[in-house]
């Protein structure tokens, strides 16, 4: 028999159920009568219009509970609230999931207080997979670490009966959503446990789905188990991690292929993608980017934006991803610009009203884009751009989402300073400075020393950039003073040997010199010199040349400084020797960038001669110096008596 024939026969026993409805009967017949038509109706729902008819099957149904009362009629209620509970969870594939789902679960769990596991094993462990599906559907809407612990303990339940031995095609079925539930837990907490269960639960349900025996069950569950393995690849063994959750993709392509099943064929070329951006952070990072990006432009071939929005949308977000990578390792803009092309196209799918918080995500996509570029080309024009994007998050991540209303001031406070640079006029890198400040402020109302020290520090480091900036269009001293302080509270943070306290220490030094030029000359170069000094025990000539030289031109120029208010030609001496310093350290950075391909290689040499000039020009100041006190001692020794 076809399919249009059974559902003619399903509409031929509809019409003669209603013909009986139509008669006089008790409350409870009525009640039998009006089960029987939802359960033809589930059956046609699984041949056509599935939403439609299990509507219709759940308004019959319900009209069966009138009679089916809780206290006289226990297993008709039972069984009435089973099948409710599996037209909610049908309708729920297809529109307002989490709504469709809690209604789909609060049905099963009615439908338990009968089935009890005890008497009805058998209908006992079909509803707690049932109910495991709709938690952790639930999940992916609403509160989804208790909605996914739910799903696990109804799994698990179900796996008490629904053994491989005597029920391999459930066991199965309820280790695959085992698994999805602890895939989507891990996003959560315990990242690292979780997707080791996620990953037992998929290699159990393969241990029936082989491919030999159910080619596309088991294509599905290895797509599953390379997500759970990239996943696990961000908490342990990244690399290791990411090559298995490759293999698995590979596997799932075998069956998965773009002609026979193109929907699923995107999905796993999806997930290969994201796999080898994940490896790119641990091994032939360019390589494995552009095998991403291959694999991403593969899936867009299926994933049309009419079809499939918001897949392509995912897509393209993970496209933007993987250029933004790309960009750090080579041709910066090229690759920026295909980022913020690919956010684009995200954007015409994910609007802040349906998607809020994947807006926000692409609009931080947008943000690192501009900025990147913004770096080298069309600063102000990027800046700007970054800015509204900034602005777009908070509109989604208000401070009722703390974590990320801080991280998004921070992002405001960088981006800011970097406009104040290339300001026109003092007012308008005075206003750039001062909203960098206020966003600093707004982030450490959230990041304190205690609970979040490296953010604290970050931010203080951010403070000292804008009050720099602003020493330089008014208050210098205060604003000098204020830079400092901000240098000492980041200080406080880092240990005394990295290199982060070193730069906390050469960005002091340089804020002395600063301050220097407006008092106290002598000390605050001496403090100066002092911080260069201690951040040298960090970055030493042998360990890091080009910082070393860096810092050791910094000191030439401050004792340079000094020598306008003390022992000009000791200090000049000193200059001198930091000079040369420099200059060889530059030398040696060069010829090791150059060893190894690195374009900084002609930056360290033109620094080297800018301090041979400046050593040349030491000398000429200690030549005239030498001059000036010989002819002030002719002078006071007066001329020669014949």
């Amino acid at each position: 028999m076809n399919a249009v024939d059974i559902i003619e026969d399903y509409h031929t026993a509809l019409s003669t159920y209603q013909r009986i409805s139509a008669l006089e009967m008790d409350p409870v017949q009525r009640a039998n009568i009006q089960r029987k038509v939802g359960d033809i109706y589930s059956e046609i729902s699984r041949k056509e219009d599935k939403v439609k008819n299990c509507k219709l099957a759940i308004a019959a149904y319900q009209m069966a509970l009138e009679a089916f009362t809780s206290e006289n009629h226990l297993a008709q209620r039972a069984r009435v609230q089973k099948a409710i509970g599996s037209a909610y969870l049908d309708i729920g594939e297809t529109e307002q999931r989490a709504e469709n789902c809690r209604s789909s679960a609060a049905a099963f769990k009615e439908a338990l207080n009968y089935y009890l596991p005890e008497s009805f094993s058998t209908d006992y462990s079909e509803i707690q997979a049932s109910l495991g599906v709709a938690y952790r559907r639930l999940a992916e809407s609403e509160e989804k670490a208790a909605n996914c612990l739910l799903a696990i303990r109804a799994c698990t339940e179900a796996l008490k009966f629904y053994t491989f031995k005597d029920y391999p095609a459930e066991f199965a079925d309820v280790q695959i959503n085992l698994g999805m539930a602890y895939a989507a837990l891990a996003e959560v907490e315990s990242r690292g446990e979780n997707c080791g269960n996620a990953i037992r639960a998929y290699i159990r349900a393969l241990e029936v789905h082989t491919f030999e025996r159910s080619p596309v069950v088991y294509a599905s569950v290895q797509n599953n188990l390379a997500a759970a393995y990239t996943s696990l690849s961000r908490a342990e063994e990244k690399a290791t991690n990411c090559w298995r959750a490759i293999e698995a993709c590979d596997e799932a392509l075998r069956v998965r292929t773009e002609e026979r099943l193109p929907f699923a064929h995107a999905a796993t070329q999806n997930n290969l993608g994201s796999a080898y951006l994940t490896l790119a952070e641990a091994e032939e990072g360019f390589d494995n980017c552009q095998r991403a990006v291959s694999a991403y432009r593969k899936a867009l071939e299926d994933y049309s934006i009419e079809k499939f929005p918001v897949r392509y949308a995912m897509t393209q977000s993970n496209l933007a991803n993987a250029y933004l990578v790309i960009a750090e390792l080579d041709q910066k803009f090229d690759n920026c610009r295909e980022a913020i092309k690919a956010c684009k196209e995200t954007l015409k799918v994910y609007n802040i009203e349906e998607f809020p918080e994947d807006y926000a995500d692409i609009q931080g996509c947008l943000w690192v884009a501009h900025t990147t570029v913004a770096d080298s080309e069309y600063r102000a024009e990027n800046c700007i751009l970054a800015l509204d994007a900034c602005q777009e998050r908070l509109k989604v991540y208000t401070v009722a989402h703390p974590e990320q209303y801080a991280s998004c001031q921070r992002d405001l406070a960088i981006t800011y300073s970097m406009l104040a640079n290339v300001e026109d006029t003092p007012e308008d890198k005075t206003w750039d400075c001062r909203k960098a400040i206020a966003a600093c402020d707004e982030a450490l109302k959230f990041y304190t020393p205690t609970d979040r020290p490296a953010e604290y520090a970050e931010i203080q480091n951010l403070l000292w950039t804008a009050f720099t900036s602003l020493a330089e269009v008014e208050d210098k001293a205060e604003n000098c003073r204020k830079a400092i302080v901000a240098c000492q509270s980041s200080m406080e943070i880092y240990g005394k040997n990295s290199h982060d306290y070193a730069d906390a220490l050469k960005n002091m030094g340089y804020t002395y010199v600063t301050l220097a030029e407006t008092e106290n000359l002598k000390e605050n170069c001496k403090l100066a010199i002092e911080s260069y000094k201690s951040a040298l025990e960090v970055y030493s000539a042998d360990i890091a040349s080009f910082e070393h030289a860096e810092i050791q031109r910094d000191i030439g120029y401050t004792y340079l400084l000094l020598s306008d208010a003390d022992d000009k030609a000791e200090n000049c001496k000193k200059s001198v020797k930091a000079y040369k310093k420099a200059f060889k350290a530059y030398s040696d950075a060069s010829r090791e960038f150059e060893s190894v391909g690195d374009l900084r290689f002609a930056e360290a040499r033109e620094k080297a001669d800018k301090c041979q000039n400046a050593i040349e020009a030491c000398r000429k100041i200690l030549k005239t110096s030498r001059k000036a006190i010989g002819t002030s001692a002719k002078k006071r020794r007066g001329p020669k008596e014949a």
